[in-house]
């Protein structure tokens, strides 16, 4: 008898989805609605640029993620593990460097004279690194429920340090700068950005969801194909009913509560950075700003941008525009041009956008219950970040805790 199976979205956890089910022997009916397989995780050529949707790295400190993807093989290149934070100013803005002082002693040193935070705040975030290292990932979500900010100043960070340092920093990861995230889905990300890189793949982070698609055998993929479920075995594509021992739902529903996120892409002269790291806004809370962080990812990749050229993309949360009163893409760029000019002055003029991008379900939001009942049985039929938690590594874990689900009650 043909095992047969349908997956319904060609994100992360759809295409991971469909490559489980064939090292158990399915026959796998792959269904995207759109025209490109890869989700949220998609990339562009424009003018010579790569131009990811939304600011995107992969880390790989995620340890399903690391034996999914061939991390060599997709050209990868690390950012500097730290950050850059800046004071913007019209006149003189001011830097610091943050370096892991873990895996770049030196410079670590050197940032602790650097008078952009005591060195009490930098031994916490030591001592927070040792801490977490210790607990496995799964024991980091049976911890109990809190804020991101309860959570780090339980830990004796400064008000400061807080606002000007995690709050751009994560904000721009959870894309909300309130630090509201549930304080263990904080923990998870900072343990394994702590044991691993962020990287870029050369050709962009729609590589991804290529690696996966290429090492699918058995799969049939429809593009553009709008399916109806007609129950857990039967769907109707076409006008056609078609039977299959399980469907499974790689999609969030319509219902899902998301977070939203703007991201502006800039083509440069040249880079307004001298090193590899992010660069952070201090003053994103304290100074009421719109800017959270901002990225040269040709530094990292220098396929993402033509020749002599670099390419800059800059991060702003989806809820801290529209506190701003700024909802549509030429108000967002016109405020983003005006904040950098207190970042970059002397340079600022020479940039050129090439995209406003608006990701409007760019990440779940998932309430302090989702992650209390985390490691309760999934339902096999649905996978997805919203399932599991809003990363690649949740929605790998998605795919496989559904599929595992599917084969223990087939059994």
């Amino acid at each position: 008898m043909v095992k047969k199976a349908a997956v319904i979205g060609a994100g992360i956890s759809g295409l991971y989805t469909c490559l489980l089910l064939e090292k158990h022997g399915y026959t796998v009916d792959l269904f995207e609605k759109s025209s490109t397989i890869g989700g949220r995780m998609a990339s562009e050529n424009k003018s010579g640029f790569i131009l990811d949707s939304g600011f995107h790295v992969l880390q790989t400190g995620y340890p399903l993620a690391s034996s999914v993807f061939d991390y060599e093989k997709m050209g990868c290149k690390a950012f500097e593990p730290g950050a850059l934070i800046i004071r913007p100013d019209k006149n003189k803005p001011k830097v610091w460097r943050f370096a892991d002082p873990f895996r770049r002693p030196l410079k670590g040193i050197l940032g602790v004279f650097s008078l952009f935070t005591t060195p009490l705040n930098l031994l916490r975030v030591g001592l927070l690194r040792m801490k977490l290292s210790r607990i496995k990932d799964a024991d980091v979500f049976k911890q109990k429920s809190q804020t991101t900010l309860e959570f780090l100043r339980s830990r004796g960070f400064s008000e400061s340090f807080i606002q000007s340092f995690f709050s751009p920093l994560f904000g721009g990861i959870f894309l909300e700068s309130e630090l509201r995230t549930d304080a263990r889905m904080f923990r998870f990300v900072f343990k394994n950005m702590s044991r691993g890189n962020m990287v870029l793949p050369k050709e962009g982070i729609s590589a991804c969801p290529k690696q996966l698609f290429e090492r699918l055998e058995n799969t049939t993929l429809n593009l553009n194909s709008n399916v109806s479920l007609q129950s857990e075995i039967e769907l109707i594509n076409e006008g056609k009913s078609l039977s299959y021992q399980a469907i499974f739902k790689a999609f969030a529903p319509k219902k899902q509560p998301s977070r939203d996120v703007w991201t502006i892409h800039f083509a440069a002269p040249k880079s307004p950075l001298s090193s590899k790291y992010i660069m952070l806004n201090s003053a994103l809370k304290s100074g009421n700003k719109l800017i959270s962080h901002l990225a040269v990812p040709s530094d990292i990749q220098p396929s993402y941008a033509p020749e002599n050229q670099a390419l800059v993309t800059v991060t702003v949360i989806g809820e801290d525009a529209k506190k701003h009163d700024l909802t549509d893409g030429k108000s967002v760029e016109k405020s983003v041009i005006a904040e950098l000019s207190t970042w970059f002055p002397k340079q600022i003029s020479s940039w050129k956008t090439i995209d406003i991008q608006y990701i409007e379900a760019a990440l779940p939001e998932l309430s302090s219950q989702h992650f209390d009942n985390l490691n309760q049985s999934s339902n096999m039929n649905l996978c997805g970040d919203q399932t599991y938690h809003g990363s690649v590594e949740g929605a790998l874990i998605s795919a496989q805790r559904a599929v595992d689900e599917f084969l223990k009650n087939a059994a």
